[in-house]
């Protein structure tokens, strides 16, 4: 397949847990408003589903999410990218897309109060709103392609500029930043979290009083300086370590030895601070910090407890550059 291709659906074949899905992000570095959209399209499990949050002033998020019925064809879904109110059209691959949401919100304060069972949030723990959006996101470099051994399955990242509207009730945001947007294709087991678990000497849950998280992703733009992101992994000794790839100067350069060291809030799961450690294609050392500007917690049911994927809204600093993004950490939590 072409480098374009890729950017349509691809044959399901026998996988079970086939999961294609579309990802978008951005942060404006102006008014600090920012967004992740996920669309995952799982032909095992009949449906398709889209997760998109809009972070807001303070802690202030606006949460929604929604699903579709699909069949295991993926490929009559190119060009028809929707679901749960959130739409997604590509103009150009590798290039353009338009972002669309139109639909009803849950308007809540401080997102910290998803980390709770819905049952034990107090009334009035969100309010309902109507939410539009509008947002063009332009490419501004390659995009950058893994794959597994025999390129069955795949990922890729890329960057760009993010501009127009969001609406929440009678608010009005012009927006205008950067962004990180992936693509990936292939099995995807949220259960991954337990295999994780087990692969150490010690299988550990997180508990607010031991935050212990199975993987950490980032994603930060730089302006039009760079950006960088990538993906760690709970080690048996329980360091956080991985690996990721940058993109500066027109070129795509891989990130090594990276590893993430996290501080929390008092008797919580969810991180304040994140201080990366790294080197750029395997010589240049590379050290970036961040500090959380606001937090949305994601649950996703698992057997004998969850995994909840706590989205960071960070702001970063790199030589003396401030940069946003998305710091993200995976826990295991127990029921």
């Amino acid at each position: 397949m072409s480098d374009t291709d890729h950017e349509l659906m691809h044959p399901v074949g026998e996988i079970p847990a086939w999961s294609e899905s579309y990802y978008f992000n951005f942060v404006d570095p102006e008014t600090k408003i920012g967004m992740f959209s996920r669309m995952g399209f799982r032909p095992g499990d009949g449906w398709a589903d889209a997760l998109h949050a809009v972070y807001l002033p303070g802690s202030r998020v606006a949460f929604t999410y929604g699903r579709r019925g699909i069949g295991n064809n993926l490929s009559v879904y190119d060009g028809d990218l929707h679901a749960g109110h959130l739409t997604f059209k590509n103009d150009a691959s590798h290039q353009r897309w338009q972002l669309h949401f139109d639909g009803p919100a849950q308007d809540i304060a401080d997102a910290s109060i998803l980390l709770q069972r819905s049952k034990l949030r107090p009334k009035g723990w969100f309010k309902p709103a109507t939410m539009q959006m509008e947002l063009t996101f332009q490419c501004i470099t390659e995009p950058h392609f893994t794959f597994n051994n025999d390129a069955s399955y795949g990922h890729f990242e890329q960057s760009g500029r993010v501009s127009g509207v969001i609406q929440i009730g009678g608010s009005r945001y012009e927006v205008n930043g950067y962004g990180v947007r992936d693509k990936s294709w292939g099995p995807r087991d949220w259960g991954a979290s337990q295999r994780s678990l087990e692969a150490r000497s010690a299988p550990t849950f997180s508990t607010p009083d031991n935050p212990a998280p199975f993987v950490n992703w980032f994603s930060m733009n730089f302006g039009e300086h760079g950006a960088l992101g990538g993906s760690c992994f709970v080690q048996p000794s329980g360091e956080i370590k991985g690996s990721g790839w940058i993109q500066q100067d027109g070129r795509t350069l891989p990130l090594t030895e990276v590893t993430i060291a996290s501080t929390y809030r008092e008797s919580s799961i969810l991180h304040d601070s994140v201080h990366l450690r790294g080197r750029i294609n395997n010589n240049e050392p590379i050290e970036i910090t961040g500090r959380m500007l606001n937090m949305c917690p994601t649950k996703v049911p698992m057997h004998g407890g969850a995994t909840f994927i706590n989205e960071g809204l960070a702001e970063f600093q790199w030589n003396g550059r401030n940069g946003y993004g998305i710091a993200e950490h995976w826990h295991a939590v127990a029921k």
